[in-house]
């Protein structure tokens, strides 16, 4: 099985993962065995994120062999072109990469949403960027808090 995670960082497993697939700059494909071992973990420029058409991003993930997509956001019409292609999609997903994984195969994420998305408008603020800048660094945050604290659950139960 190949999973796809969007992510904000080239980090690999490491990355924190991205809010919004279309707008991602990197992708980490992750191929899993059906025993849930990893055998390969690849990072990849997302070579659609300034603009792209609907349909291309599924195309580019078909191609590249991808079964599942994890993410933290997805509008509605990208996930219909997605389940179209035959690609499952997870939405709602935050933190890093290797804990999102550890949960999808736990089967303690699986939802699939329909939300829809803000826009923004393409004469985006000062404001509006500065707010997204911080909302990133926010999420590295968290991704690291919630690593922390799987590492001090483990230690307690180890």
């Amino acid at each position: 099985m190949r999973i796809c995670f969007t992510s904000d960082q080239n980090n690999g497993l490491d990355s924190v993962m991205s809010y919004h697939f279309g707008h991602c700059p990197y992708f980490v494909i992750v191929d899993v065995d059906e025993n849930g071992n990893i055998s390969n973990v690849e990072s990849i420029s997302n070579p659609l994120v300034g603009e792209h058409d609907p349909g291309e991003l599924p195309s580019f993930m078909k191609s590249k062999q991808v079964d599942v997509i994890i993410t933290g956001g997805m509008g509605p019409k990208a996930q219909q072109y997605f389940s179209d292609s035959g690609i499952k999609i997870v939405v709602g997903s935050y933190g890093k990469v290797r804990d999102v994984l550890e949960e999808y195969l736990q089967k303690k994420i699986s939802q699939v949403s329909s939300k829809v998305e803000p826009s923004v408008k393409e004469n985006e603020t000062d404001e509006v960027e500065r707010l997204k800048k911080e909302v990133a660094f926010l999420r590295s945050e968290i991704a690291d808090l919630k690593s922390m604290i799987k590492n001090l659950k483990k230690n307690q139960n180890g």
